[in-house]
């Protein structure tokens, strides 16, 4: 099991600042778990221990708790950003990855995609349909 969200959902749960923010300290977030409901680490290097930051997810808009003074905002604070960043990883590496693999196994992993959410078949069609 993944956490069930994606970069739209963090986008709509946080302000752009916060959200460029949280890019620079996701790789040093450590112990990062996860259960259905919610995703937890720690940031050493700003204080904060592991249980004191978590991102939930389940079935609704994106919250976080956390112990700096921007933690108790309605939007996700820079370090529940870099904490779901660190879950989602760098769209970079991940087109690193997707260039790599041969045309067949990129349509393959298409038809997968695909055929495990309506919303990714539907973005698929409406890709091709230009």
């Amino acid at each position: 099991m993944t956490p069930d969200f994606t970069r739209r959902d963090l986008e709509y749960a946080t302000t752009p600042e916060a959200l460029s923010r949280g890019q620079e300290p996701a790789p040093h977030v450590e112990d990062v778990d996860w259960d259905e409901y919610s995703l937890w680490g720690g940031l050493p290097g700003e204080e904060i221990g592991l249980g004191e930051l978590l991102v939930h997810y389940a079935g609704r808009r994106l919250t976080g708790e956390c112990p700096c003074p921007d933690g108790s905002a309605t939007e996700l604070c820079a370090h529940m950003t870099a904490l779901a960043w660190a879950v989602l990883g760098d769209d970079t590496a991940l087109v690193d990855r997707l260039t790599t693999l041969p045309h067949a196994d990129l349509v393959a992993l298409a038809v997968d995609v695909a055929g495990r959410s309506a919303l990714a078949r539907q973005v698929i069609w409406t890709r091709l349909a230009r």
